[in-house]
Parts: structure tokens; C-alpha cells; sequence
């Protein structure tokens, strides 16, 4: 059975050690719905990162920053925290901030953040309030760069792909206010859209084999699916498309539904990148469903 994170008792710690700061919850609402109406039936302090910006109506998909404690004192309501717990474990749309500044000031610093410059000079949104993207992120940008960043809270911590809570510390001063939106280089953009490849394949799985994916505890989904990668490439398979069904492959074999001999022919034909015959032989009766 997976297990559940509990987002009060997390609260509830962070507070402990630093009364003096706020704790709150960044929410990705579009990982999670139904959240604007759990919030709006309690006396919780929110806002959407979205407010005053050309995406104010699109609340469905806002990131939602939420104030869970402040002055020594929880102050989410446990509904929220216990529907968070079912919902916000495994959904990949839980951050959680330690900060002194107050929820107005955070979410202006926060929505300034999303804005991000790509080689080129393209503009776009960085949705960094999803924990995957944020991890991609703090892996590629520079200390200067991660620095500035982070800088409106003394700690972040993200729900990761296996329902567990990581977190990282930032040297906490004074907000800089005139800080620019960051500014990706072909490089840091080419690592953050390679770093993406596990989110492709765990959504690959998740939709094209859900019964059978689903048999693997949540926790460690993201494992098979590391593991996977790492065999397909020594079997040098590159690819996306490649790597998504190399995992669903051997996701048929370890769970006995596919012979030794299929599953080598299977690997044969992907490597070729011979679909056609790698469905027939999928469709053929040599996958015991």
C-alpha cells in the first residue's frame, strides 16, 4: 500500500524549528482539482499566482500560494490538510516555503518568478511550481542563478516523483525587488528539456498500461522507471519513444507475461526502431494479458 505524506505533521515540525517565519503551501492547482473549492469554504489565506496578470481567470491551473502557519500557530484547517494528503501525495503539485516575508509580499516575489527568458531571447512561464520542474531547475542553474532565485525563503521543500519530501536552503536576506526574471542559456535549456524524460515515460506508462503500471506502488514507480532507462540505454536506445516502450517491455517480462525469446525478439526489432513489427509481435498473443 503507498503511502501518505502528512502535510500537517510537516507543517507542524517546520514551525517548531523556526516560529518566527511563515509556512506556506505552493499549490499547483492544475494538478489538483477541486482545490479552490476546499479553500474558499474555510478561513484560510490564499492567493493565485495568476492574480493581476493576463492569466487571472484561469484559476484552474494557478499556482496557489497558500498560508499553512504563521506566528507560532497552525492556521490550514485540517480538512485541507487531511484532502491534501489523499490528493497532494502523488500528484506532483505540493511545494511547501519557510519564509518571513507575508502572503502578499511572497506571492508578488513568487509571480515575478515565473517569468523566464530562453536562448534567443523568447519569453515564457516558468512553472517552477511544479515540484519536477523545480528539481530540473536547482539542477541546472548556476550559484548565482539558483541564489537569487531562491532568495525569498530560508527553505523549499517539494513533494518528488516518489511521494517522499526533499528540500534545499537558500541564504535568506533582503528581497531583491529589482531582480530580473532568469535567463536560461541553449545549454541549461537543452538539460531541462532532457531532464524531462522520466516525467514522459512515467506518463507514457501511466496512460498506455494503467492496471498494470498502477501494480507498482506509486513510491516506487519513478525507480522502475530510472532502472528502465538506464538498461535501454546500455542497449543503446536513445529515444523517447524508444525508452517508453523499452519500459513498458520490460514492465511485461518482470511481471511474467512475456518469454524470454519474445522479450529479446521485442528489444531486437525496438532497436531498429521496426515498430510495426514490435506491435504485431505486442498484438500477437505472445503477451500473456
Amino acid at each position: 500500500m503507498s503511502k501518505y505524506i502528512d502535510f500537517r505533521g510537516v507543517s507542524a515540525k517546520l514551525l517548531e524549528s523556526r516560529p518566527q517565519e511563515n509556512i506556506f503551501l505552493l499549490l499547483d492547482h492544475g494538478g489538483l482539482p477541486g482545490l479552490s473549492r476546499k479553500l474558499q469554504y474555510g478561513s484560510t489565506e490564499w492567493m493565485s499566482l495568476f492574480d493581476r496578470t493576463n492569466e487571472e481567470g484561469a484559476l484552474a491551473v494557478a499556482p496557489i500560494l497558500v498560508l499553512a502557519a504563521s506566528k507560532g500557530e497552525i492556521r490550514l484547517s485540517r480538512l485541507v490538510f487531511d484532502w491534501l494528503k489523499q490528493h497532494g501525495t502523488y500528484s506532483s503539485s505540493v511545494m511547501m516555503l519557510v519564509s518571513s516575508l507575508d502572503l502578499t509580499c511572497l506571492a508578488r516575489e513568487l509571480g515575478t518568478r515565473m517569468h523566464i527568458t530562453l536562448a534567443g531571447g523568447v519569453e515564457a512561464m516558468l512553472r517552477f511550481f511544479d515540484p519536477r520542474v523545480f528539481e530540473r531547475l536547482l539542477n541546472i542553474l548556476t550559484r548565482e542563478q539558483k541564489e537569487d532565485f531562491l532568495g525569498v525563503a530560508s527553505s523549499w521543500h517539494y513533494v518528488d516523483r516518489s511521494g517522499r519530501i526533499a528540500q534545499t536552503t537558500s541564504k535568506h536576506g533582503a528581497v531583491n525587488l529589482a531582480s530580473k526574471p532568469v535567463s536560461l542559456s541553449q545549454e541549461q535549456e537543452d538539460h531541462m528539456l532532457a531532464a524531462s524524460e522520466i516525467d514522459q515515460i512515467l506518463n507514457s506508462l501511466r496512460s498506455s498500461v494503467p492496471d498494470l503500471f498502477s501494480e507498482i506502488p506509486r513510491e516506487s514507480q519513478c525507480d522502475f522507471v530510472s532502472e528502465s532507462v538506464i538498461e535501454a540505454r546500455s542497449k543503446k536506445l536513445e529515444s523517447v519513444l524508444q525508452l517508453s516502450l523499452y519500459a513498458m517491455i520490460r514492465l511485461f517480462y518482470v511481471k511474467g507475461m512475456m518469454s524470454v525469446e519474445v522479450y529479446e525478439k521485442a528489444v531486437r526489432y525496438l532497436r531498429s526502431n521496426d515498430v510495426n513489427n514490435l506491435k504485431i509481435l505486442l498484438n500477437n498473443g505472445e503477451v500473456y494479458i
